[in-house]
């Protein structure tokens, strides 16, 4: 059966419309809702209600390796205290125990009476003195120069008689009898000295060719149009360069390049040099002779310059290559045929017996001609001088060193 709420039975018709929590909507939705005085009487759920709870406290759990490895390092430091105090305890007992030094005493003399003194010896008689020499009469003086027999010759006499000998004879000895042989500095000195000619000058430092051997100063003629040995052109290389043969090569320059004074451009930028390379470097280096330089504006300078790399060592460096790899797989794969021949030939091939005078027979496999030359090949392809490749591709930035002032009078505009 329904209920209906009359106005005598509703619970909320004696409530006082302000104490509504909605105000007079409240009452008017209260009065409109027969729903409503049930769900507003509901108490409100509890959310923690299902929440799970922890009934027994959390306790933490010991790590028994953990405790298993610091009694272990304890236990170590522990021996090693006692080993090193038991060490002590040696070493203070060694200490306190001297050694016995056995000591050498000095031997006594035995007591012997002092001799009693030697009677004196009689004296001999004075042997008579003997008369002096008579006087020896004077000789000549050439008669005392044919006694004494030959005189030998002066310092003078022996240098001139050493550098006459030794030019007429020819053959380095002097002609002084009972002298000793000279050496071969001092041959070679004495023979210059007899020719007239002055003696070898020490090596000097070698220098530029445009250099002359005067120290003097003078002022730089054209400084206007002087490119100046010690100049760098920098360039970038216009073909790839491979040592492998000797070849040709050419770089453009990248900036330009002015005269010693800067007043006026000698190089422009665009400029293309010319060089050349020999193959089979023995380093890491290529050595590159700049030779030539053509301007667009239609200028062709001769020179003779080296390439530098970029702090100015003397060759381009590049990609070094000594070509191990292929030395020693041609080895090994030469070995490799040359071990099969052996094997093949102890294998297949007739075996040799020898007969000792012994009475014992010695028998030897075969030994292949082939497997033998087959190592050789071997042997000769790791001793080949094959000579290193650097490699410089094209793109590389490089440098030339001007060896020489180069006078860009002629060719210049002159000026008025």
């Amino acid at each position: 059966m329904s209920q209906q709420n009359t106005p005598g039975n509703d619970p909320n018709s004696g409530r006082d419309e302000s104490q509504s929590p909605y105000g007079g909507q409240g009452a008017s939705d209260a009065q409109s809702n027969p729903y409503f005085g049930t769900s507003q009487a509901e108490p409100a759920p509890d959310l923690d209600a299902a929440a799970p709870q922890l009934r027994s406290a959390e306790e933490q759990r010991l790590n028994r390796k953990a405790l298993l490895f610091l009694g272990g390092i304890v236990v170590l430091l522990v021996a090693m205290g006692l080993l090193l105090f038991r060490k002590g305890q040696d070493d203070k007992e060694a200490a306190s125990t001297a050694p016995e030094v056995a000591r050498s005493s000095t031997p006594e003399l035995p007591n012997v009476s002092t001799p009693e003194p030697a009677p004196p010896v009689s004296q001999p008689a004075p042997i008579p003195m003997l008369p002096p020499p008579e006087p020896m009469p004077a000789r000549s003086s050439l008669s005392m120069d044919h006694d004494a027999g030959p005189r030998g010759p002066t310092l003078a006499e022996r240098r001139m008689g050493g550098n006459a000998g030794m030019v007429g004879n020819g053959d380095g000895q002097s002609s002084t009898p009972g002298q000793p042989p000279l050496d071969d500095y001092t041959k070679a000195m004495l023979a210059q000295m007899a020719n007239g000619e002055k003696a070898p000058e020490p090596t000097r430092t070698r220098r530029g060719p445009d250099v002359d051997d005067v120290s003097s100063a003078s002022f730089i003629r054209s400084p206007d149009a002087l490119l100046v040995r010690g100049t760098y052109l920098r360039c970038v290389l216009e073909t790839r360069i491979i040592t492998d043969i000797a070849g040709y090569t050419s770089c453009l320059v990248t900036e330009p390049v002015y005269s010693i004074n800067g007043r006026n451009l000698l190089l422009p930028k665009g400029s293309k040099i010319y060089g050349a390379y020999g193959g089979g470097p023995t380093g890491k280096r290529v050595e590159v002779i700049w030779d030539r330089i053509t301007t667009p504006n239609g200028i062709d300078v001769a020179m003779s310059s080296p390439g530098t790399d970029g702090l100015g060592g003397a060759g381009h460096p590049g990609q070094y290559s000594a070509h191990w790899g292929s030395r020693i797989a041609s080895a090994l794969m030469i070995s490799l045929i040359a071990d099969a021949f052996k094997y093949a030939a102890a294998e297949h091939g007739p075996e040799s017996t020898t007969v000792s005078s012994n009475g014992f027979a010695v028998r030897s496999p075969y030994e292949s001609a082939t497997a033998r030359t087959m190592e050789r090949l071997a042997n000769e392809a790791m001793s080949e001088r094959r000579p290193p490749t650097v490699t410089i591709n094209q793109g590389t930035i490089v440098n030339v060193y001007v060896a020489k002032d180069v006078d860009f009078t002629n060719v210049l505009p002159s000026r008025r």
